[in-house]
């Protein structure tokens, strides 16, 4: 076999066993846009709610839930899916998961900005009675991912003015916020009513945020031990 038939076949083997590449954005992008510039827009609208807990009973809507509306991208999706099926690997990875999920979302966001599609990133907000709408979004498939933050507060430790000046700076656990995520996926096409249903029974996962607050606890004047050499001891 000459060289240059050697160096044809290594090429092509190069080529095969190359992983694919990660999805562009600027491809991911063009058929919103084109769908936007044509004309072919449809509103969205949707609510967020608990189930009744009778069958007699009624729904009770979830305001001041964020909803968010982006372009579908299956990397960004991927990227969801392996945040969530971490979540058991250790206690770690279930406290750490709220981040990572905080920060995959913020880069996609950054992608689509960069790329020139900032205005398809659409945010809403639920109202009082749980509804919430998007108009005039470009056809196409879309992701819907919504949050709704449940503080669980604990009251701050109580430090005895003697002792104030030792915590200056330390981090103190002020309890932890659950955040239940809601994530759909689906299709925008012209002349279709598209309503979106959120609620208790199809939360797509639970996350929690540990809430820290950093003391700033310097004596008032009067108080006992609230000296300067106190204050500017080695903290615990």
């Amino acid at each position: 076999m000459s060289r240059r038939v050697m160096g044809l076949a290594a090429g092509l083997l190069l080529v095969v066993t190359l992983p694919a590449a990660a999805e562009d954005t600027n491809t991911v992008l063009a058929p919103y846009l084109r769908a936007r510039d044509e004309g072919r827009t449809h509103a969205v609208s949707g609510e967020v709610f608990a189930e009744p807990r009778s069958p007699t009973g009624s729904p009770t809507p979830y305001g001041d839930v964020s909803v968010l509306l982006l372009p579908y991208a299956s990397d960004f999706e991927a990227e969801l899916d392996r945040i969530r099926l971490g979540l058991r690997d250790s206690p770690l990875a279930y406290v750490e998961a709220a981040g990572r999920l905080r920060a995959a979302r913020e880069a996609y966001e950054h992608e689509l900005l960069f790329a020139g599609g900032g205005e398809l990133i659409r945010g809403e907000v639920s109202d009082a009675g749980g509804h919430f709408r998007f108009a005039e979004v470009p056809a196409g498939s879309w992701l819907i991912l919504a949050w709704r933050e449940i503080p669980h507060g604990t009251a701050p430790r109580r430090v005895p003015g003697r002792d104030q000046g030792a915590f200056v700076g330390n981090l103190e656990r002020m309890g932890y916020v659950a955040v239940e995520y809601w994530r759909q996926r689906l299709d925008v096409r012209p002349g279709e009513t598209i309503g979106i249903r959120l609620h208790d029974r199809n939360i797509w996962a639970t996350l929690v945020r540990e809430e820290q607050h950093t003391p700033d606890r310097r004596p008032a004047p009067g108080d006992v031990g609230g000296g300067s050499k106190r204050r500017q001891g080695a903290t615990r």
